[in-house]
This record gives C-alpha cells, sequence and structure tokens, in this order.
C-alpha cells in the first residue's frame, strides 16, 4: 500500500439524506479537570469499509514503508488486515493527508464458539453475546473465532469473524472495577496483570476463559489503546455506540476506554451507531456527531463518501 494524495475533504451530512440522522455540531467544550494521556497524532477507532488507502470511521488514511501492523496477540502484516476488521488506526499529519503509523486490529473478543442461537445470527464467545448482521452458515459449535465488532453495552455487533491465529482467548473493551470484582465488557477477569486496570478506561487481557465458572485468568493485561506512534494526540474519529456511565456527561463509546469532555450533550445519540470527531485535550472534546445506519452496505457507502 502507499501513501495517499488525495486531499478533498467531504461536508458533513451531505448526500445522504433520510438514510441517517443529519450531521450535528456539538457544544464547545470546557476545558478538561483532568487527563487521560497524551497519545497518538490522530486516533480512529472504527470499522476498516475499504482498501486502496484504509478508510475507517469516515477517515481515509494512507500507508507506507513505516507503517506497524499488530493484534492483541503481536505483529502482523498488512495482509492479515481484512474489510470488517475492528481497527485502531495512529496517524500523522493534516486531516486530509493522513498517514498511519500504527494498524492494530482490535478484537473485542477471541474465543471458542459455545452456542449458536437466533438461526445462526446469534453466537456466545467467552460468555457474551456476539451478534450478526446475517447468518454466518459456516460457523460451529468449538470453532475458534476472531470476531471484528462494536461493543454495544456487554454485547458484540459483529462486523466479521476470522479464524483465531492463537490458542488463547482475549477481551477489549471498556474496564469495570465495581466492587471485588473487575470486568472488562462483563466479561470477569481474574490473574496477572488485572491490578494496573483502571476503572472505565481500557483494557486488553489475554489468558484462558473457562465456560464452566465464566471467568477469565489473565496471561498478560495491556492498559493503553493507543501507544504514541504517532506523536501527541490531538484529533479522535471514533465510531461506536454510547453507553451509561457514572462519569458526567452521563456517557462513554462502549469499549473505548476514553471520556467526552463533561458539559456536551450527547443524548441524542444514544439509541444507534455514530461516528463522533473532534479534539482529544485530555478528553474527547467531540464537535462533530454522524448517526450511522446498521446495514453495513450502506453504512460502508456513506463512510466511503465521507473520506473523499
Amino acid at each position: 500500500m502507499t501513501r495517499s494524495t488525495h486531499t478533498r475533504r467531504f461536508i458533513l451530512g451531505a448526500g445522504a439524506a433520510g438514510v441517517f440522522w443529519p450531521s450535528a455540531a456539538l457544544p464547545a467544550p470546557a476545558q478538561p479537570r483532568q487527563s487521560e494521556g497524551g497519545i497518538g497524532g490522530t486516533g480512529i477507532v472504527g470499522i476498516l469499509t475499504e482498501f486502496g488507502s484504509l478508510i475507517v470511521a469516515g477517515r481515509r488514511v494512507a500507508t507506507d514503508d513505516l507503517t506497524k501492523y499488530s493484534d492483541g496477540f503481536g505483529e502482523i502484516t498488512a495482509r492479515d488486515i481484512a474489510i470488517g476488521d475492528s481497527l485502531t488506526v495512529e496517524a500523522g499529519g493534516p486531516t486530509d493527508r493522513l498517514t498511519a503509523r500504527r494498524v492494530h486490529v482490535t478484537h473485542p473478543l477471541v474465543g471458542e464458539i459455545t452456542a449458536i442461537a437466533n438461526g445462526g445470527r446469534e453466537l456466545t464467545i467467552l460468555g457474551t453475546t456476539v451478534k450478526l448482521s446475517r447468518p454466518n452458515r459456516l460457523v460451529q459449535m468449538g470453532q475458534r473465532v476472531a470476531v471484528s465488532g462494536l461493543w454495544r453495552g456487554n454485547a458484540v455487533e459483529a462486523s466479521g469473524l476470522t479464524p483465531a491465529r492463537d490458542a488463547r482467548d482475549l477481551v477489549s473493551g471498556t474496564v469495570d472495577r465495581a466492587g471485588f470484582a473487575t470486568t472488562v465488557s462483563g466479561v470477569r477477569l481474574r490473574g496477572t496483570g488485572i491490578q494496573q486496570l483502571e476503572d472505565e478506561g481500557f483494557g486488553s487481557v489475554v489468558g484462558r476463559y473457562d465456560p464452566n465458572t465464566g471467568l477469565m485468568r489473565s496471561q498478560r493485561a495491556v492498559t493503553a489503546r493507543f501507544t504514541g506512534a504517532a506523536g501527541p494526540l490531538k484529533r479522535l474519529a471514533i465510531e461506536g455506540y454510547l453507553e451509561q456511565t457514572r462519569a458526567a456527561p452521563g456517557y462513554r463509546v462502549a469499549g473505548l476506554g476514553h471520556s467526552f469532555a463533561r458539559n456536551i450533550d450527547l443524548s441524542p445519540y444514544t439509541q444507534g451507531r455514530t461516528l463522533f470527531l473532534g479534539d482529544y485535550t485530555g478528553l474527547f472534546a467531540a464537535r462533530e456527531a454522524l448517526g450511522l445506519p446498521e446495514d453495513p452496505a450502506a453504512r460502508a457507502q456513506i463512510l466511503g463518501a465521507f473520506a473523499r
């Protein structure tokens, strides 16, 4: 893959009336009262919808010989990336000429299929419901798969399934340390590295899941979604679903692990998939929101046009 020379920016909301709710400008947030760390250049979280350049979360991102690729088990190559993968991208450069320094496949779940329901449209993996947009007749009980998609509460709206490349299990999402229990997006945890996971932060845990106890024994835990591969984080583009949280403004993006600025009104965006865009100032100072359809083909068309 090579660096893109594309520079034209799409005007938010144009050309897709009736498919999704119109984009909206969010009120300018106040300066944050606490920091969640300076990481990345432009941080992008979403589903890969198109190749050429990578189109993820409505951003067109070029790659070059310096781009690094990875997933939760280690290094991979550009050839391992597939349409439908849930990516975390750290990119440098101006917003209309972004180049990826790191492309990380952030699988919400990797593990064994222990149940298939709803005519093949729902799977259970690590005790978690995985919802498919259409039945997948190739999946089988006992099969080990890596799930791409977005968290919606403690379920995953899947965008892709691939064979697991490692014998270990994995969960990536939002940490909850309520009481004596530690969970990542509802998966209960014990073991190595759990003590370093921060409540309501991001966590990615590799280990072994026991379906009899519903407990995952951690072998390794990672607390950072972004690594600083493209320098200090300035902007975010995030595709996801909102869920309620204890901290102001009352909502967060499920599975993200970064908080919004305190005074943003997110209540109009609680019912569906949304693309949020804005600055990162220690908190996510989102300034634009774009509702997206659930149909994968319609969503890919809109995000592809948005990135032109």
